[in-house]
């Protein structure tokens, strides 16, 4: 029989917000705090004499025989279990037992401690569905993309560097023989389906090499102009040039190689192809291509949106718990208050919408599909898009300022995708904000009706502004300021919006203050989509 627990130790336990209860050597509990109840959702007076793992119906990785083993042997265990609550759901907990002794030193009993990891445990395993979804983006999409290795090309290029040659363009050109060595060096380490079906033969394996094989004569320099805009910290290259596949046939394609930091730390060049020799493929490809990184980004945005959307849904699910705690007290009383039961049931159900929309407006984002145009109030789409942020908004202390015309046209366009790039560009505005410490951070979006028929939307914030060097490269694919960034948001948000006939303009405050102003010019819906051309939604 364990020892009971003292009334110190009672109360002790009972101010810890994790899980703690106290169990004997055969299972049986002995103390059960208030945050077991909330977890487990059983109360202390059915939990107090249970077996623990009856009543919890325990699941974890490996044999319970085993993590009692060690409990015995070491004094302690950690794990994490899978378990079933009162009502019959499953909590994920992180698990610690500690061994209780009695004054001879035998085992008497144990004490754990546990905290729910749930939510934890699904934000894991939806990272690791996109990162599968990623892969599959990879294979899937119709353009060749390559993962290069050029370790031994980057030991060879500081012995170069530490003899002296410091116009590296110069001296490719009179060296072509050291850039044929450099591309011998350079190894394939993985590529797409796509690569294989348009560069080999049918067999991966064989392409997983020298990557010399691929390059002509003709376009070695290509290959020597990477090198040294790699050095020069320049984040792509991008050229049209001819390669070759392995049986000798030569491809004009538009090549694309990405230098990101972390992949450069690594030894590793990103590249794309794109096969130029069948424009109409190509421009399919290229629309498909659009289609997918559009929705990549959107899944990008989400990620970073992830604490903004937990906060939104935990905000009434805390609610409808407060109130139906309430309803139940109130309906315990001796003499039932109806009426405050009947506006707590009311609250519960206002709560329960308001989670709704939450995830409707999650879902609607993260689908993947085909561009809908159909009649939209921009007005509506902004606010909509204010909601997705409002947490990082009031995480960076942003004041929002709203300019929003009355009475504006309709536009037409696809409305996820519109509200998408008004998410991008409050979310680039709040992070520019985020790096001037203990300064004002406003946003202020205004909407207008031009004399010339199309609506206006201007984002100026109060950030540190634009670099003079990068004004005429923000739209450039794989272009970015940011350590983590992937260059793809604004090319995005400027395809998007001129797919719907309207134009992005992106540059620094003109009245004396710092910061950036984006202005989005569109259309106005035209009288044959108001009378039936679109959907309005």
């Amino acid at each position: 029989m364990t020892k009971p627990i003292t009334r110190a130790e009672a109360e002790v336990f009972e101010l810890f917000h994790e899980s703690v209860f106290v169990r004997d050597m055969q299972g049986q509990i002995h103390f059960w705090n208030s945050a077991s109840e909330t977890l487990y959702e059983w109360s202390s007076q059915l939990a107090v004499g249970s077996n623990a793992r009856a009543l919890l119906q325990c699941q974890g990785t490996g044999r319970p025989e085993a993590a009692d083993a060690k409990l015995l042997a070491d004094g302690h265990w950690r794990g994490e279990l899978c378990r079933t609550t009162a009502s019959g759901g499953r909590r994920d907990v992180n698990v610690r037992w500690s061994l209780r002794r009695d004054a001879s030193g035998a085992p008497v009993g144990i004490i754990e401690t546990s905290h729910d990891i749930s939510a934890a445990k699904e934000i894991e395993r939806r990272l690791i569905d996109s990162e599968y979804r990623y892969r599959n983006l990879f294979q899937a999409m119709a353009a060749s993309f390559w993962e290069l290795d050029f370790t031994k090309v980057g030991a060879k290029l500081r012995v170069l560097l530490d003899s002296g040659v410091e116009d590296l363009e110069t001296y490719f050109q009179d060296h072509p023989e050291v850039v044929r060595e450099y591309l011998r060096d350079t190894r394939v380490i993985d590529l797409n389906d796509h690569s294989v079906r348009l560069f080999g033969r049918g067999n991966r394996e064989e392409m997983l090499g020298s990557v010399d094989p691929y390059w002509p004569d003709a376009s070695i320099q290509v290959y020597a102009r990477c090198i040294v805009k790699s050095l020069a910290r320049h984040p792509n290259n991008i050229e049209v040039t001819r390669l070759q596949t392995l049986d000798g046939r030569e491809l004009e394609c538009l090549f694309t190689a990405c230098f990101s930091k972390e992949n450069m730390a690594r030894g590793i060049i990103l590249i794309g192809i794109i096969d130029l020799s069948e424009q109409v493929a190509a421009r399919q490809a290229l629309e498909v291509m659009q289609t997918e990184l559009a929705h990549a980004a959107r899944i990008s945005i989400l990620g970073e949106l992830t604490a903004s959307i937990t906060h939104e849904i935990n905000q009434p699910l805390g609610a409808i718990s407060a109130y139906a705690e309430a309803g139940l007290r109130w309906l315990r009383r001796p003499d039932p208050d109806l009426k405050e039961v009947e506006m707590a049931l009311q609250s519960i159900v206002s709560e329960a919408k308001r989670t709704d929309d939450v995830i409707t407006r999650v879902r609607n984002m993260a689908v993947r599909r085909a561009p809908a145009e159909c009649v939209i109030p921009i007005n509506d789409v902004i606010r909509e898009s204010l909601q997705f942020t409002r947490h990082q908004l009031q995480k960076h202390r942003v004041r929002v300022e709203l300019e929003l015309a009355s009475s504006l046209p309709d536009i037409k366009a696809d409305r996820v995708l519109i509200q998408q790039v008004m998410v991008n560009l409050v979310m680039n505005a709040v992070q520019a904000m985020a790096l001037k410490e203990n300064a004002g951070r406003e946003l202020f979006i205004q909407t207008t009706h031009l004399l010339d028929g199309k609506i206006a939307v201007h984002i100026v914030d109060s950030g540190p502004g634009i670099s003079e060097d990068h004004l005429e490269r923000l739209f450039e694919s794989f272009f970015t300021t940011k350590a983590t960034g992937m260059g793809m948001g604004l090319p995005i948000c400027r395809s998007i919006i001129e797919a719907a006939g309207g134009e992005i303009k992106l540059a620094n405050r003109s009245d004396g203050q710092q910061g950036a102003d984006i202005v989005l010019t569109l259309p106005e819906a035209t009288a044959d989509c108001l009378m039936g051309g679109g959907n309005s939604v």
